[in-house]
């Protein structure tokens, strides 16, 4: 759900400097120093963003939907942008009549602080609490977010709606497998609706869009071409419990009753056991340990620091290099760890996949690679991390290629204290990308998740192929006065460690 440090006040000016003619909405940090917000929140003219604590920075619009969309992208401008994890978004699904459990923080102006003066007064957040109705909305397509929240219906002498400045406020909805996504942006507040309910403009309303603006908003927003955006469905109403059926039972039936109780009790216990044995199981239903990942200086594999350095010496070691200078494997990793099955039911691993922290620009230091006369493991299953959402894919060790969804097509099930290797080989072509794995399986007709971190709990870091290095080594070790030699340093000299997608 949304974490309030990233929900965000927008504030737009457009009046000269002399005459600045201020405006205040809401947004938030989408990653790489991103805001989504509302179109009619911000334009020409002067854009801050303000931060909870009062920090302000200038800020750019990217990309503006106009008069036909209410959503726009802003870009922070310096180095302050703080270093938000990427929003996931994704669809709701309006065919069928359900309720969506939704979450939001925003600016509303009956938060404003009134001890306060100047251009405009910060205001308090207010966290909207709710649900959308997915058969209801206005007409166009937009969604009815109701809130729990209910202020005081009070005029603020500026606009007729006491919601004014919650525009652009980001809406998060749960899948119910533990995945969270943003499903849409505040807009307006209809008053006929009442005081608790906001309208939504989805994010399905950039299909409306021309085909080069509707790009550039599914760019930014991380949904381009070849990625799969989720459909939400939410839960249906409750049904209305019917009245009780008073019923009349003969004595002469009782023992009879207890006698086929007692047999049904019987077997529901020879079928229900391993589920019963489970609930008193501690833990969750697989257990996952790291054995290895790659490390500086593994043969074949490159590792690229920060900042450029200068030539090494003959016996430099690139795990001496790295441990004093920041640095991450480049284009690929390889991650080990075991599974072992944790119920007595059993448990079907259904995927494994990673959940993207953040994501920077490639390190574009100086990299190292030593080589071997060895050949690299054969691996089984590979992760492209340049997907919105990364899934396991089988993957060819000698052509370098992923093919399809790995579990689409196989999956195997884990019996109590049963364990298995897993290799896996992470690919990033194009970014630095912090990252932890998430294996999801089944157990009892639920969908859980285990996640697998790297040593100390820290997150996997794999960095993408900088169009240009600073430089690069390469070394290899046990040859008599080999010592370092100079590698090329633009993206074509690497295009070995290219991973490609079968046809």
């Amino acid at each position: 759900m949304p974490e309030s440090q990233y929900a965000v006040e927008v504030l737009w000016s457009s009046g000269p400097p002399p005459a600045p003619k201020w405006r205040v909405s809401s947004g938030y940090c989408i990653g790489a120093g991103r805001i989504l917000t509302a179109a009619h929140a911000v334009g020409e003219g002067t854009v801050l963003v303000r931060f909870w604590g009062g920090e302000e920075l200038p800020a750019t619009v990217l990309v503006h939907g106009g008069r036909q969309v209410d959503l726009a992208v802003l870009e922070l401008a310096g180095p302050q942008a703080p270093r938000a994890p990427y929003v996931r978004i994704a669809h709701v699904d309006t065919s069928r009549a359900t309720r969506l459990a939704c979450q939001g923080v925003g600016y509303p102006w009956w938060k404003e602080d009134e001890s306060t003066s100047g251009r405009p007064r910060p205001r308090g957040r207010a966290q909207l609490v709710g649900f959308v109705p997915t058969a209801e909305g206005p007409v166009g397509g937009r969604l009815t977010l109701h809130v729990e929240a209910t202020p005081r219906d009070v005029t603020n002498g500026e606009t007729d709606s006491i919601w004014s400045s919650v525009s652009g406020t980001v809406i998060f909805a749960g899948d119910g497998s533990g995945g969270e996504f943003a499903i849409g942006v505040v807009v307006t507040h209809r008053l006929r609706d009442g005081v608790s309910a906001l309208t939504l403009e989805p994010f399905t309303a950039v299909e409306r869009l021309e085909p080069d603006l509707r790009e550039r908003f599914r760019s930014l927003l991380e949904a381009g071409p070849g990625t799969r955006t989720p459909l939400l469905h939410g839960t249906s109403y409750p049904e209305p419990v019917p009245p009780r059926r008073q019923l009349s039972v003969r004595r002469i039936l009782a023992g009879a009753v207890a006698a086929v109780v007692i047999v049904a009790g019987s077997l529901w216990w020879n079928s229900h056991r391993d589920s019963v044995a489970d609930g008193f199981t501690e833990g969750p239903g697989i257990n996952a340990t790291l054995t290895g990942t790659s490390r500086p200086g593994d043969p074949t594999s490159w590792w690229v620091l920060k900042d450029p350095q200068p030539a090494p010496d003959a016996d430099t070691k690139i795990d001496a290099l790295a441990a004093a200078h920041e640095g991450a494997p480049m284009a690929e990793d390889t991650i080990r760890f075991t599974l072992q099955g944790n119920r007595h039911s059993g448990v079907m691993l259904t995927d494994i996949g990673a959940r993207v922290i953040d994501r920077e620009s490639p390190l574009a230091g100086t990299a190292y690679m030593a080589k071997s006369g060895g050949n690299a493991p054969a691996l089984r299953i590979g992760l492209d991390l340049d997907e919105l959402q990364p899934r396991a894919r089988s993957y060819d060790d000698e052509r370098r290629t992923l093919g399809g969804y790995y579990f689409d097509a196989n999956g195997f099930s884990l019996a109590y204290r049963e364990t298995t290797p897993v290799t896996v080989t992470v690919f990033a072509q194009r970014q630095l990308v912090r990252f932890v794995l998430v294996a999801s399986y089944s157990v009892n007709g639920r969908l859980e998740h285990v996640e697998i971190k790297d040593r100390d709990g820290q997150p996997f870091v794999v960095s993408g192929i900088a169009a240009r290095l600073a430089s690069a080594y390469t070394s290899t070790p046990g040859t008599p006065g080999s010592g370092w030699s100079k590698a090329g340093t633009t993206s074509a000299d690497f295009d070995n460690l290219t991973v490609r997608l079968a046809p």
